[in-house]
């Protein structure tokens, strides 16, 4: 069975779902898809699969596991592809009793291939399992990094939670102050044409999948916390003139930051280069 699975993927009309199901058929392995409009219903394809996985909304995917992980072949796998691991692998972990894997792609649909990407893999139930779907990763020469939910969960309050909500309250400044988007364009530097980019970027895809990333998370709570206290600090010194302490707050950063501030400058450069030569 693990050299040749049945692949079952619930949700997989949606864009992730299908960019498995090409991976999976490039590897000569039947892929089983089952959604709201398809045919083949959410037990069906749970009992005809080998290894289920479910990538339906992140609100949904509790409901999800405790409705098919009973249906689990015993010496089968479940996984989920969700942005958030602690509540969902405990949840495979009860509902089910075959195989659990908790797995999050780190990147959004819109790639041709998973090629040097990330994929996190949070360990549940099932050594060989896992072996089976890391060697199919590296394989593909996919990045793989192995950690507990918990750890998971506190590095996407930070990746995810803290970065998407500094990007939307951004977004929200310029709406509020009416700012002419294409028109500050003609003012840009290439700095902030990027991150105009990413703004529209992010803009541009579903708000249900952001309102979640924020808000199912509970280690995001915690760090947008310290995330406005420590804006509201730096305020205060703007507001103040206080040139000193301000230099103080920048240095405590760049210290914090270490050698990864010249790898960043050196690699920006080769983006914003990139950026001039196209416009």
């Amino acid at each position: 069975m693990i050299n040749n699975p049945v692949i079952g993927i619930i949700g997989g009309t949606g864009q992730m779902g299908q960019m498995f199901k090409n991976f999976f058929n490039k590897e000569g392995l039947k892929v089983l898809i089952s959604g709201r409009k398809t045919k083949l219903t959410f037990e069906e394809c749970t009992k005809k699969s080998d290894v289920v996985i479910i990538t339906v909304p992140i609100n949904k995917t509790i409901e999800m596991i405790k409705k098919i992980g009973p249906l689990v072949k015993k010496d089968g796998l479940l996984m989920d592809l969700t942005s958030i691991k602690i509540l969902p692998v405990n949840t495979m972990l009860k509902y089910s009793n075959c195989s659990v894997l908790g797995t999050h792609p780190v990147f959004g649909p819109g790639l041709n291939n998973f090629e040097k990407q990330t994929v996190v893999l949070c360990p549940g139930r099932g050594y060989e399992w896992q072996k089976w779907y890391e060697n199919l990763l590296i394989k593909n020469n996919i990045k793989i990094k192995i950690c507990t939910p918990e750890e998971h969960d506190k590095m996407m309050s930070i990746i995810q939670g803290l970065i998407h909500f500094s990007t939307i309250s951004v977004s929200h400044v310029l709406k509020e102050l009416n700012i002419d988007i294409k028109n500050s364009l003609d003012f840009s530097s290439p700095i902030y044409k990027l991150r105009l980019d990413m703004i529209g970027r992010i803009l541009n895809q579903d708000p249900v999948l952001y309102a979640n990333i924020e808000m199912m998370n509970n280690e995001t709570k915690k760090v947008l916390k310290a995330y406005l206290k420590s804006s509201k600090k730096l305020f205060r010194i703007i507001k103040n003139k206080k040139t000193d302490k301000f230099i103080d707050y920048f240095n405590e950063s760049s210290k914090h930051f270490g050698d990864f501030k010249k790898e960043a400058e050196e690699y920006s450069n080769y983006i914003i280069n990139t950026i001039i030569k196209k416009r």
